[in-house]
Order: C-alpha cells, then structure tokens, then sequence
C-alpha cells in the first residue's frame, strides 16, 4: 500500500514528532511510505530519510501556498499511485484536502491534532469549513474524546470520526541524565529545584502564566529554578515579563533542545499551561519519566493526567492554582514519586506507539477493503 503522509507546522514539535513516528514504525513491508516535508523544516529530513522513507520537499505555507507547490503535490498524487492520504494539522488539512480530491484522491484521512484556533473570533468559520471538508474527508482522527466529541456536536457525522490517541515509544526513553550537562545546557545551577516546561512559545502554550505562577511559586520556595525549553513568537514578551517580575535569576530560557524529553529526566515537576491541546507529547514524555506533571485542564489533557494519580489539573489562565500545586509536589517528595510512578503506569497502559500504530494499521487496511 503507497501512503502520503503531509504536514505542516512553522517549527519542528508535537507534529513533527507524530509524523516521524509514523515514519519509523509503520511496518515497510506493508507500506511504500512518502513524507512531504515543508522546506523550513529541511533540518528534520536526515531523522526521516533514516527511517527508509521517501522525502519530498516543498515550499508549503501556513495558508497561501506558491503555485510551483500545488502542482507539484497534484503531481505527486497523479504519478504516485498513490492508496492512502494521510494529512496532518489544522493548516495543511485546510489547504490539502480539497488539493488531493482534485488530483483524484478519494482515501483521504485527516488528523488536526487540535482543533481549537488562535482567533476565537474566526471558531464559528473554521467550523464551517471543517464540515465542508468533511464530505471530501473519509475518516477524520482526533486524537482525545473530548475533541471527537466536538467535532460531532458541529456537525460532522459520527461515523466518519475515530478517536486515536498519540503514542510514544515508552523503552526509548533513557531516565539517566549527567547534571553537569543538565545544567549546562539550561544554564541553571546544579543542586536546586527544577521546573521545567517543553513547547513553544506561542499563545497556545500560555508561556507568560509560566512565569506568573514562578513569581508566586518563588515567594515561597526562593530556591526553586524554572526553565522554558522552546522558542517562539511570543519570546520578546516572556522575556520582558521575566525582567518586569525581576525573576531573571529564576526564569531561563533555554530555547529549541534537540531531545527535549531527555533533558525533563532532569526536572523535578514538569508543567504544561496550555490553553488547548490535543494529546500533548510534552506530557506523555514527562510522565514516562516518571515526573510529576501539573497541566491545565484542557482537551486531551484531561485524559492523559488523573487528578491527583498521575498529576495534577489545574483551569486554564491560573497561575495561583498552578503555582499551589507545583509547590505541593515540590514539598512533598513522596507524593511527587507515587504520582510520577502512576503517571508511567498510565502511559504504558494507554499511549504506547505500538497501540497507536496498531489503530492505524487497521484504519489504513480498512480504507482499501
């Protein structure tokens, strides 16, 4: 079966994560697996070539695309053969869908990974054109319940909508971490409390109650430090809260990391305080390092952490109950442990890759039945 998978976001993160596993343990043997990579994003295609698949690099855009790139992925799809289309992310499943369907492609899935936009103001239009898009679409995966569950409220037949969850590879995951690289590399010091949070910063990731709830969390633990691993469009304004909260000894930034996931082996609480998400790798990934995690109360969030079994949830938009429960955990040790315990357990039951790639095997084997 030839499969194209196609994604887009500005940088490398969760959706650049979830494609390159796709990449890597879908079985070859079943699959002639082509990825189109956007241009920006050339530094990741080494870790895709290496996984056996085909590359190919276009100029693609968040919505406007260059002429050159419709042809070429109206080609691709003509000249492929190819079985099954398999589009990622909000922006690429706007713009390719009805793309694809032109160059003649009729097995077409599509997973949004969230479904929530920046501009609440434009909801109502997304909606709309998510339930236009939806008669060209064969099945559309959510990867959390409570997303499944609102895209059928807007009107998108049930049936053409399956719930499968992101999966990580749980026996990859190395939980020993050298401190002194730690803290080089973060530029924190060794010896002291650490909070870390992974994502970008950008609206959607809420970076700046990041550092709202440090200011409150120091006013009781002066020595904790936090760090923000990630970049983004919002830096200039976290930065300059930083300094007007004068926490420039507490707060680092410590930018895009290769291997995120490596260096939370390192953190004592790991945070999220997004404002939406879908099923956030940044959590999965903290929880198998068996870290205590507090994240807000959103979308997949919710299934991921247990309230007070494998984490802590907490309302969006409030740093005074994040910061309560980061204090908590970093004041109990024991707690901290049995919930990164549980928070394993939780993952290796519910988000292996293996079981994500199993749903997909049979959702791909039932699109050419």
């Amino acid at each position: 079966m030839r499969i194209l998978l196609i994604y887009y976001e500005p940088r490398s993160s969760g959706q650049t994560t979830h494609v390159l596993s796709l990449a890597r343990f879908l079985d070859q043997d079943s699959y002639q697996i082509t990825v189109v990579l956007p241009t920006h994003l050339q530094h990741c295609e080494p870790a895709f070539l290496q996984t056996g698949v085909k590359v190919v690099l276009l100029p693609l855009r968040k919505l406007f695309w260059p002429f050159s790139s419709v042809i070429a992925l109206i080609r691709l799809i003509r000249d492929g053969k190819i079985d099954v289309v398999h589009i990622h992310s909000q922006e690429m499943g706007l713009i390719a869908r009805p793309l694809v369907w032109l160059a003649g492609a009729r097995n077409i899935i599509y997973t949004p990974q969230t479904i929530d936009i920046r501009q609440i103001r434009w909801n109502l239009l997304y909606s709309f054109f998510e339930r236009v898009l939806a008669n060209i679409t064969k099945v559309i995966v959510s990867v959390n319940e409570v997303d499944r569950l609102r895209l059928s409220q807007w009107g998108i037949p049930s049936q053409k909508i399956t719930t499968i969850s992101n999966g990580i590879e749980i026996d990859a995951v190395n939980f020993k971490v050298d401190p002194n690289q730690l803290c080089s590399s973060l530029g924190i010091e060794m010896g002291k409390p650490l909070v870390m949070q992974v994502g970008r910063l950008s609206e959607q990731k809420n970076p700046l109650d990041f550092v709202e709830g440090a200011a409150l969390v120091s006013r009781v633990l002066p020595e904790v430090q936090f760090v923000l691993v990630g970049e983004g469009p919002l830096e200039k304004e976290v930065t300059a809260h930083i300094h007007s909260l004068k926490l420039e000894s507490k707060v680092r930034l410590a930018g895009w990391q290769p291997e995120a996931s490596r260096l939370m082996a390192g953190a004592d609480v790991v945070t999220l305080t997004s404002l939406w998400e879908g099923t956030p790798y940044s959590l999965l990934e903290a929880m198998v390092n068996c870290k205590p995690v507090v994240s807000t109360s959103v979308n997949g969030c919710v299934e991921i952490v247990e309230d007070g079994v494998t984490g802590f949830l907490v309302p969006p938009k409030d740093p005074a109950a994040w910061a309560e429960r980061v204090i908590t955990l970093l004041s109990n040790p024991t707690l901290a442990a049995a919930l990164g315990q549980q928070g394993r357990q939780r993952v290796q039951e519910k988000y292996s890759i293996q079981k994500m790639i199993l749903k997909l095997d049979i959702l791909y084997s039932q699109m050419i039945d």
